[in-house]
């Protein structure tokens, strides 16, 4: 709705003018005689427009003020409410208009024509007025919301005109701690360390152009106070086809991301020092499993330079010949890298030949969209170095996290493991051989368990049943390609062989590619105090479990 004051003397023209702009217009009219109503009703209400006749033929006129004009009362208002637009309407004959706004009153040659009637006339002209008001409005309303804009973006903008500083945003003023005003007409080359390395920059300009017509360029901008401001810089003209416009410099301070360019630098050599003077095996592969870093303890541990390693797949260097087909992959096998259980006892061999045992840590590093980027893997030596076969692994480290709570003895567990460990390395008659044992709580795993052959151990002494005797190794080797597990007790007697397990197996979540033998164990040690030991036949894999999940895996 426009709201509209009409000044006008003659009540009929009044109710006539005011009828027609209602009826064929968004318009709401209100009158008033004299000058004086008309101050007094535009500072109690807001007005869209003021309209006002003067010296119409055949009519008085307005009752003016002593010795006021129509002009006089336009720039009474204006001075009054400077805000209001106004309209001063004059018609003299059929040839001329004086037509005044809010800025100045003027007369208009209208050309010869046939004449509009007079509200006609008016009522395009509020239109006219309205909209001409609304455009400005607009303008001013954007340009103080792109100034809002460029005061708060934390980029630096120049417009630079013929070499000189035509305009600076506030951002860049404040950084260089001077006033936008005192930085206009300087010249640009006065922004930099020196005229060399103005040249230099505007030179780089010109060699590194986008395809948006971006010049790019590296530099350093000088404060009031002297100091030097790293920034990175693009230009481009203004207005490709004015080239009076100019240039904008569009500046981006460098000075934080510096700062932590300088920091991240420093705390990779800190990094890097750090795993190469750790006393652990520290190796990086990447996605293919090629070792991107070795670090000096394992460089000294495996009798190999770092340049001799990198490059080279973990899986043909440090992985017995024999082995590489079944050993684990680190960036492969989903069990170690996508379920997050980093722990692996792999056989590894020095440059020397000798066999060694390695547990290792591996910590997967994936980057935003969740894809593997490198896996860094940290190992310590689990050789029993005191033992006359150099084979065996020392569980000493880990051991305890696996029969904590259970009535399994030190040297049982570590005799299993280590029989295991010997069939996995030597099958039975040139045939891999997978098998199982059931350590501990062994009256709990009897009553969850039957026979599927007579109990080749029953009735034997219980000095000739202990899996600690070696004397008694090779049957125990014999035994294990029945079908069944090997029920031992805690101390180490051993009271059946060929054991069928009864239990639901249905809770009991093993990860996938595992079979039926490795299902019955994990449920078996999920409802006893059981520790659980399994070979498999295919790979020699050694799978440990406990409450009814894997604790450990050796390869």
């Amino acid at each position: 709705m426009i709201s509209v004051l009409l000044v006008h003397d003659n009540s009929d023209i009044i109710e006539s003018t005011r009828a027609f702009l209602e009826r064929h217009g968004d318009v709401r009219i209100d009158v008033v005689h004299s000058t004086k109503q008309a101050l007094e009703k535009a500072r109690t209400r807001k007005y869209d427009l003021i309209i006002s006749y003067h010296r119409i033929p055949d009519i008085d006129g307005i009752e003016f003020l002593a010795d006021m004009t129509g002009i006089e009362f336009h720039r009474e208002l204006k001075s009054r409410l400077p805000s209001v637009p106004f309209i001063l309407y004059v018609r003299e004959g059929r040839d001329t208009l004086i037509l005044g706004d809010i800025n100045a009153a003027a007369e208009v040659p209208v050309p010869r024509r046939p004449s509009p009637p007079p509200v006609t006339e008016m009522r395009d002209m509020i239109y006219q007025s309205i909209l001409r008001r609304k455009a400005e409005r607009d303008q001013v309303l954007r340009a103080d919301l792109l100034s809002a804009i460029l005061s708060v973006t934390p980029l630096w903008l120049c417009q630079v005109i013929g070499g000189k500083v035509e305009w600076v945003n506030s951002t860049m003023a404040r950084a260089l701690g001077m006033d936008a005003a005192a930085l206009k007409g300087r010249d640009i080359a006065a922004l930099f360390p020196g005229k060399e390395e103005c040249d230099r920059a505007f030179r780089e300009f010109a060699l590194r152009v986008d395809d948006q017509g971006w010049g790019h360029a590296e530099s350093a901008i000088k404060a009031k106070d002297g100091t030097l401001v790293p920034v990175y810089m693009k230009i481009r003209p203004m207005d490709p086809q004015d080239p009076s416009r100019g240039r904008i410099l569009v500046i981006e301070d460098r000075t934080e991301k510096n700062r932590l360019l300088d920091a991240i630098r420093e705390q990779e050599i800190r990094y890097r020092e750090f795993l190469n003077n750790a006393s652990s095996l520290i190796i990086k592969l990447d996605p293919e499993g090629a070792v991107t870093f070795f670090n000096t303890h394992a460089q000294a541990f495996f009798g190999y330079s770092e340049a001799e390693i990198v490059g080279k797949r973990l899986q043909d260097t440090l992985i017995p010949a024999g082995s590489r087909k079944d050993a684990p992959d680190f960036t492969r096998d989903t069990r170690l890298v996508h379920e997050g259980r980093g722990l692996s006892i792999t056989e590894m061999v020095l440059r020397s030949g000798e066999p060694a045992w390695v547990a290792w840590t591996l910590s997967p590093i994936r980057d935003e969209q969740g894809k593997l980027v490198e896996v860094v893997c940290i190992g310590h030596d689990i050789t029993d170095h005191t033992h006359r076969d150099r084979r065996r692994i020392s569980t000493a480290a880990w051991r305890d996290t696996v029969i904590a709570g259970t009535d399994v003895q030190d040297e049982v567990f570590d005799s299993v493991l280590h029989i295991c460990m010997e069939i996995a390395r030597e099958g039975r008659e040139g045939k891999q051989v997978g098998t199982a044992f059931i350590v501990g709580d062994a009256d709990a795993v009897l009553e969850r368990s039957r026979q599927l052959i007579l109990n080749p151990v029953e009735g034997h002494p219980p000095a000739e049943r202990m899996v600690t005797n070696p004397d008694i190794k090779e049957m125990i080797k014999e035994l294990a390609q029945l079908d069944g597990a090997f029920v031992v007790r805690g101390d180490g007697q051993i009271e059946a062989a060929a054991r069928y397990i009864t239990v639901d197996t249905s809770r009991a979540g093993v990860p996938k590619g595992l079979g039926t033998r490795h299902s019955s164990i994990a449920a078996i040690t999920l409802d006893t105090k059981a520790v659980g030991i399994v070979l498999s036949q295919s790979g020699g894999r050694i799978s440990i479990f406990r409450n009814g999940r894997i604790v450990q895996e050796i390869s």
